[in-house]
């Protein structure tokens, strides 16, 4: 008997088009437009089944052995296609398309998760001050203090699961900031040192929930942590990456260095 196609509301609808980022998860068409002289917003995608509601003999055979969805039509397994892509997707399947397509939603479904959690985990204002320090910090001048850190934790830390690329940025960003990062924690904590506590505790728990998330891909737990730093305090991305990047290179699970206690 064949599968029947669900009709998806218009908040599932605003869920899968919310998720592409307004463009073809395939070709990167823009998947909203404008008719010429109208004023009005199109619907200009088609809600794709991954793995297909109706498998034609060719795709059937295709997929011999493959895993089929608990619930074809739900939300997990269908994604906002344009027309085009849509039309192809089904005329000339392929198993490595579907492949590609499960990896593309994965991949949107865990971006959604993450969001979701920078509003269910706080932030301690401590870490506003640091942001702020790094964002007032200048790392290119010639009167810095030269350092002479070990960054191998990195190294070992990081030694699977994390792009070469990430691991350079941590560490270059370890190197140049380690210092300042440093210092104002270590003035924070003379002040008030179970507000540092908290913070450290926030940041470490963070990071295991996205770690038991993601655990063979180090690159997107460092850039979740980044983002929900970011997002929580309303400050720079790039100066939250710079912060993840300190407590990265501690050992073991952002433990922090400095005033002598390791």
């Amino acid at each position: 008997m064949a599968g029947k196609r669900d009709n998806y509301s218009d908040n599932e609808h605003s869920i899968l088009y919310g998720e592409t980022g307004g463009i073809c998860p395939l070709c990167s068409n823009k998947i909203l437009f404008t008719k010429p002289g109208s004023k009005k917003i199109s619907k200009g995608y088609e809600v794709a089944h991954i793995y297909p509601l109706n498998p034609t003999p060719v795709q059937a055979n295709a997929l011999v052995g493959y895993r089929v969805p608990p619930l074809i039509n739900a939300l997990d397994n269908v994604i906002a296609l344009c027309p085009t892509c849509h039309a192809k997707y089904d005329k000339d399947f392929q198993l490595s398309e579907l492949v590609k397509l499960e990896g593309i939603k994965k991949q949107f479904l865990n971006d959604a998760k993450a969001k979701l959690s920078i509003f269910e985990y706080p932030l301690h204002e401590e870490i506003y001050e640091i942001l702020d320090a790094i964002i007032d910090y200048n790392a290119d001048s010639s009167n810095l203090e030269s350092v002479n850190l070990d960054v191998s934790p990195v190294d070992k830390k990081l030694k699977t699961g994390m792009s070469n690329l990430q691991k350079r940025e941590i560490k270059a960003n370890a190197v140049d900031y380690y210092i300042r990062i440093r210092d104002h924690i270590n003035r924070l904590e003379q002040m008030d040192q179970l507000s540092v506590k908290l913070l450290q505790g926030q940041i470490n728990n963070y990071y295991l929930v996205m770690q038991i998330q993601h655990p063979d891909d180090k690159d997107l737990v460092f850039n979740y942590i980044a983002e929900w730093m970011s997002e929580k305090s309303k400050k720079s991305i790039l100066a939250s990456k710079i912060l993840t990047s300190f407590f990265l290179r501690l050992v073991p699970q952002f433990r922090r260095e400095g005033s002598g206690r390791g």
